[in-house]
């Protein structure tokens, strides 16, 4: 090992194995990935592991700590569950970061001649490459977000709304979570009817998997939402679950959507869920009006 400065040792020391890790999850991912996903990923893998090496130069070699090993299991299960471009777009939310040290050094001067080459060629990689390697990443869940996102933001809307509505309506939960039922039963298949439309105009669109994913979306957001209308007793302990869950689901959407599309997540959350409690608001008050107009003709 050439003999450096100890504070630049220390400092290739971290660069190294944040570049060891990325390069075995990498390497890990591509494993279990087939065609041409395991082709971007194993080159993924072999450019952050010659980052790598270009630290171990100054640092000497290095190793996984046991929390970096926990980590890489809680990322490789990450890809798993929620895809392989969420994960390495999560993991590159660091990078501007990182980056931003990187130029830091080269310009103190500490690294000259082929290893300040070297380095600049280091960050050309962190900035364009892995951008453009994930953009190559082929998978479902990416392709196919505005069919889901679309069956999944109006299955909120509108089941809120219904509950909303019943709650100033009636005191029956098993009423209103009948009532979720059908109105998002029925709702779901013409989403996914429009779905499927919608993508017969657009090009390299496949209409079935899009009316699918629109339709199972919706579906499984209804049963999520209608559930505590069975189970809980009282309907303003039902119907505030039931909100709970909505919200939650949306907060998980919008940030899996952030880190997917590279934006903020607060503000589009909050504007979001300011929108479910609007409507919330006037299903209520409408559901009230209902009740006082009706509750005296017979039925």
């Amino acid at each position: 090992m050439l003999p450096v400065p100890q504070g630049l040792a220390e400092r290739a020391r971290v660069y190294a194995r944040d570049e060891l890790f990325d390069s075995l999850l990498y390497r890990e991912m591509a494993r279990r990935s087939k065609g041409e996903n395991r082709r971007i990923l194993e080159e993924m893998s072999k450019q952050e592991e010659w980052h790598y090496r270009f630290w171990s130069k100054f640092s000497g070699e290095v190793g996984l700590t046991a929390w970096d090993r926990v980590r890489l299991k809680l990322y490789l299960l990450a890809s798993r569950l929620l895809g392989t471009v969420f994960t390495v777009k999560f993991l590159e939310r660091h990078e501007g970061e990182v980056i931003r040290e990187y130029r830091e050094l080269l310009e103190s001067g500490a690294l000259t001649g082929r290893d300040e080459e070297l380095l600049k060629r280091v960050i050309r990689d962190e900035e364009e490459h892995e951008n453009y390697f994930v953009s190559q990443i082929d998978e479902f869940a990416v392709r196919h977000l505005g069919s889901i996102a679309l069956g999944m933001a109006d299955a909120i809307i509108e089941l809120t709304g219904v509950h909303a509505g019943f709650l100033g309506f009636t005191a029956s939960t098993i009423l209103t979570g009948i009532a979720g039922l059908i109105v998002g039963v029925s709702a779901a298949m013409s989403m996914s009817a429009a779905s499927y439309l919608q993508a017969k105009q657009e090009h390299g669109k496949e209409p079935l998997v899009s009316a699918a994913a629109t339709g199972i979306a919706y579906i499984l957001t209804v049963v999520a939402l209608t559930s505590p209308f069975f189970v809980l007793p009282d309907i303003v302990e039902a119907f505030a679950a039931s909100v709970a869950l909505a919200l939650a689901i949306l907060a998980f959407f919008s940030y899996y959507s952030s880190v997917i599309f590279d934006r903020g997540f607060l503000k589009d959350y909050l504007e979001n869920a300011g929108l479910i409690l609007v409507v919330v608001a006037v299903s209520y008050y409408f559901g009230e009006f209902v009740h006082r107009v009706f509750k005296n003709i017979p039925v």
